[in-house]
């Protein structure tokens, strides 16, 4: 298992107060805005974790799935989500999605690409779900030095 499973294994319970503190639901909002998601799109969130995302989008769109490789976070997921059947969920490594090509409207990664083992082949992964004319929306940390992320929160 790496270090990523290990440490969403372990802090699935707490993520969401755990993330609040890296970001928020404006930053959430303003990104879903920009993407112009409408009411019969298709839209998937690479990385989900509880769904933090989806949450944002519920309503927005006709159908949302949300990839996670952690049992751990999908198990909050699906219990937060229980009441909204138009929400599925995947365990999958996010640079092997189980969809077919142009599938989706619009893919979101947030938080998702510093953890990822091969940031490249995530990315290619999900341009391969894209249909044509979708949008991938990325929104991840700059570069930094801080040895205390990578080291406590498994950040690459």
């Amino acid at each position: 298992m790496n270090e990523s499973r290990i440490y969403f294994a372990e802090v699935a319970g707490q993520w969401d107060e755990l993330r609040s503190g890296y970001f928020t639901e404006a930053m959430r909002n303003a990104a879903i805005a920009k993407a112009g998601v409408g009411g019969d799109s298709a839209v998937a969130d690479v990385g989900t974790g509880t769904g933090f995302v989806l949450e944002g989008l519920v309503g927005k769109a006709g159908s949302l799935v949300g990839f996670d490789e952690s049992p751990e976070m999908l198990a909050v997921a699906r219990q937060r989500f229980a009441q909204h059947p138009g929400v599925r969920f995947e365990q999958t490594d996010g640079a092997v999605l189980p969809a077919d090509g142009d599938s989706f409207d619009a893919v979101f990664a947030n938080m998702y690409l510093h953890h990822a083992p091969e940031p490249q082949k995530a990315i290619a992964e999900m341009a391969r779900v894209l249909k044509p004319g979708g949008k991938l929306i990325i929104t991840d940390l700059d570069s930094h030095d801080q040895a205390w992320m990578r080291e406590g929160m498994a950040d690459r």
